[in-house]
């Protein structure tokens, strides 16, 4: 009989019976186990002041970092003649601001993508906005493709 109850005594004593007071039914609230609410709305008034914030900065960004400057110039590649074996015919359009000295670096380049022609065309200062231009390119070998690079102000 002895070794029963000690049997007994030794499988309480393990913890296979729960404590008094933890079970689920003693009383125990969910904000004892798992926090107030209140902690929450102030956890999510953090995550919307924090997203304000970001919202905020990322359109002062755009308001000040100069993406709206009217200095750009964009251009638009139309196409190339072949004139003979070594001289193109280059038309492309170019969109500045009016009143503003612009060139454009010009280039022909080969079936392996290499350039066989370069050229540097200033465009006449107007005031319209928008040229279309074509000017003859001389290249060193047959060429495949001719395009704009880049064009930018000059000063």
């Amino acid at each position: 009989m002895s070794q029963t109850t000690a049997g007994a005594g030794a499988s309480r004593a393990s913890g296979s019976d729960p404590e008094p007071g933890t079970g689920p039914g003693d009383g125990q609230s969910l904000e004892d186990r798992y926090g107030s609410g209140r902690r929450r709305r102030l956890d999510r008034r953090v995550a919307w002041g924090a997203a304000a914030i970001l919202v905020l900065g990322g359109v002062s960004f755009l308001l000040f970092s100069g993406w709206q400057n009217t200095n750009r110039v964009s251009w638009q590649d139309i196409g190339f003649t072949k004139q003979d074996e070594l001289n193109l015919d280059v038309k492309f359009e170019v969109t500045a601001p009016a009143e503003t000295p612009v060139a454009c670096a010009v280039e022909a380049l080969n079936t392996v993508k290499a350039t066989v022609g370069w050229k540097v065309v200033e465009l006449p200062v107007t005031e319209d906005r928008t040229h279309t231009v074509t000017t003859p390119l001389v290249v060193t070998n047959p060429a495949t493709a001719a395009t704009v690079r880049e064009c930018w102000v000059m000063e």
